[in-house]
This record gives C-alpha cells, sequence and structure tokens, in this order.
C-alpha cells in the first residue's frame, strides 16, 4: 500500500472538501498525510478531529495564500523540499495554486513518480479583472508552466478550465489530462430532504466564503432590488451564510453588517455543519463567476434544493437550466433577481427542480463515483 500526501492551501476545508477522498485512500488501504495551512482558530477543532477519525496525520505548512513576499515564497518552497525527504510519501496529490507551484516541483527532486496536480478552480488571478489579478495571472501561468509537466497527471474539475489551459499553452509538455467533475458529494452525509409542498415563503440561501468572485455582493443588490421592487416581502428571506476571507475579492465585515441593517439580507454567520441551513432553505443561489467545481451547489442538490448559479465555468456544469435550477449571467445581479423572482411567481419549481437537482447529484456526483475516478488516473 502506497503513503499519500494529500496538499492543500486552505487548511480550514480540508476535511470538508477532501474528506471523501481521504476516506476512499483509508478504504483502499493507504496511508495518508495532510499538508496544509495551519486552520483558523474557529475551524480547527473540527479540521483535527475529522483527521484523527479518519486516521491521518496533519502537518501544518508556513503558507499565505494571498501572501507575495519572495521570501516567504522562498521558504515555502524550501518547506516543501524538506517536507518530501522527511515524510518519504509514494503518492503526492497537489490542489490550489501554490501547492501546485511549489509541491510538484519538489515532489520531482526527490525523485517521487506519481503525483496528480489537481486544478479546482482558476481563483482570483483568473476570474478577477483588477490590475493586481491582471499582474497576478502572468505570475500563476509562469508557474503552471513550470511544475504541471511535472506531475504525472493533472486533474481538472470541468472542461471549460481545461480548455483555457490549453488555450494558454500551460499544458504542452504534460503527459496525462484528465476532466473529472468535481470533488464528489457525500450522498449519506448530505441525505435527500424533500420539499413535497408548495412552500408559503421561499428561503433564498447563499452558502460560502463572502468573495466578490463568488457573487455574494450580487446576491445582496439582488435580494435589496427584489425587497424594494416587491410588495410581498413576507414572502421570502434572503440569507447568507459563509465568513469573509484573506483573498483579495473578500467582501469586509462592514459590508455583511450594512446588508444585515438594511433588512434585505440575513447573516447566519459561518456554519460548521451547512445541513440544516440547506434543509431549511428553499433554493441555493450562487452566482460565482468561476469555480472548478462548487461543492456547495453539489451539496444543496444532494439535499434536494433547486439551484440559481451562473453560465460561468465550472457552475453550468452543475444543473440542467430550467430543470434542477435556473443559470443566469455572471455579474449581474439584476438577472439574478429575475431568476428569484420565478420563484417566487411559480413556487412548484422549488419542489420540482429540487427533486430533479438530487436525481442529477445522484448520477453523476457521487462521491464514490469521483473518487474511484481519481485513483484510478493515479493507478491505485
Amino acid at each position: 500500500m502506497a503513503h499519500v500526501a494529500l496538499i492543500g492551501g486552505f487548511g480550514d476545508l480540508v476535511v470538508k472538501l477532501r474528506g471523501t477522498l481521504i476516506k476512499a485512500l483509508r478504504s483502499a488501504g493507504h496511508t495518508v498525510t495532510v499538508c496544509v495551512p495551519p486552520p483558523s482558530a474557529a475551524a480547527r477543532p473540527g479540521v483535527t478531529a475529522g483527521l484523527s477519525a479518519m486516521g491521518v496525520r496533519l502537518v501544518e505548512a508556513p503558507l499565505v495564500r494571498a501572501g507575495t513576499n519572495p521570501l516567504a515564497e522562498l521558504a515555502l518552497r524550501s518547506f516543501y523540499d524538506e517536507f518530501m525527504i522527511r515524510e518519504k510519501p509514494d503518492v503526492v496529490i497537489a490542489y490550489n495554486p501554490k501547492p501546485v507551484f511549489y509541491a510538484i516541483p519538489a515532489a520531482r527532486r526527490a525523485g517521487i513518480q506519481r503525483s496528480a496536480a489537481m486544478i479546482t478552480g482558476l481563483g482570483y488571478a483568473f476570474t478577477s479583472r483588477d490590475l493586481k489579478a491582471r499582474l497576478l495571472s502572468i505570475v500563476a501561468m509562469r508557474f503552471y508552466r513550470r511544475s504541471l509537466p511535472l506531475a504525472s497527471t493533472v486533474i481538472f474539475q470541468n472542461a471549460d478550465d481545461r480548455t483555457r489551459f490549453e488555450h494558454l499553452g500551460l499544458l504542452g509538455a504534460v503527459r496525462d489530462v484528465q476532466t473529472i467533475p468535481g470533488s464528489g458529494v457525500d450522498l449519506e452525509h448530505f441525505p435527500h430532504v424533500p420539499i413535497t409542498e408548495e412552500p408559503s415563503r421561499i428561503d433564498f440561501l447563499y452558502l460560502g466564503r463572502f468573495l466578490r468572485d463568488k457573487g455574494v455582493a450580487d446576491f445582496a443588490e439582488a435580494a435589496r432590488a427584489l425587497h424594494a421592487l416587491r410588495t410581498d416581502a413576507n414572502r421570502f428571506r434572503c440569507q447568507v451564510a459563509g465568513a469573509v476571507d484573506e483573498n483579495p475579492s473578500s467582501v469586509t465585515d462592514g459590508d455583511v453588517q450594512h446588508w444585515a441593517k438594511s433588512g434585505t439580507l440575513e447573516s447566519l454567520g459561518r456554519l460548521e455543519d451547512p445541513r440544516p441551513a440547506l434543509a431549511a432553505c428553499s433554493v441555493m443561489v450562487l452566482p460565482s463567476y468561476g469555480e472548478g467545481m462548487p461543492m456547495a451547489v453539489l451539496e444543496a442538490m444532494a439535499t434536494g434544493r433547486a439551484i440559481i448559479t451562473t453560465e460561468a465555468p465550472g457552475c453550468r456544469e452543475t444543473i440542467i437550466d430550467g430543470e434542477s435550477g435556473i443559470l443566469v449571467p455572471p455579474g449581474s445581479p439584476a438577472a439574478l433577481a429575475v431568476a428569484m423572482e420565478q420563484f417566487l411567481e411559480d413556487p412548484a419549481l422549488v419542489v420540482s427542480m429540487g427533486q430533479a437537482a438530487r436525481v442529477r447529484a445522484e448520477k453523476l456526483f457521487d462521491s464514490r463515483i469521483v473518487n474511484a475516478r481519481v485513483l484510478a488516473a493515479l493507478g491505485m
């Protein structure tokens, strides 16, 4: 059996986003070491308990996701070199940009033959339009060109991201490229909680980090517009669940407080367990500008909730427009408000689209199917 190093860039979400993959590796008899940045104080108890329950050891990396200090980046590169020599993994799976940039080359320098670079979304550098993002995208492309050919396989979560990398010339020397739909969703952990009757009130829920690139500000604007246009505000509620982030695209605590004080949006804060909120909502809303494959949407689909998301890469693959949810253009609060209003005009859509979403989750996004493909890509 193999020793697998799972290396990511966000400690808080490693159990949530990679828990089913870790379980699949452990069930196959492999040893797993997780290497991520230190979880936040709020998330640490859940992360350490979750990893311990799976029999996995945690190694904390000195990685700052939004950092650009050259000395810190050199220190991170040295850390991964030392990690490979000390831990001697047989297989390395790296996801998020900096682990792909630095851990994949470190694995090659250490003589590790099997490694996977998982492209789980393009992130701020490619989805934002400001000057800083454009400059970061130039740097990121240079790192991808250097690191991706050193992986034994590169795994994308959607075809759009793969096509974009091909057009940018980032995959020319890569040996093996695969597209596997997202990280999958645990259908047992997120059981179907059906809505059997047309709800008298429609509860719209945004669930995720409070990033402008994920559309949280667009959702807040759509909620404001809906309250301004309609006289039946008692028939709907708009909620956000999550937290601000160190990502440059993050909104501020002041923004969230302003939305809550306006009376058009309710903040549920950061949720350790999203299942009660998903079960209580009518429609899950994620107006993102681009994803690898949005886990929050898959969890909502598994719960049996109708979806509003965007036509952006990674999002449009999750649902069938008009059947299991509604697709809107990214960056358009007006279009988002119109989509939300459709459910107010026809509450039966909450029931029918929620049922269709669960069926689609079972068919395409079951984590058992997805993780079996990841292991097969690594010859495991």
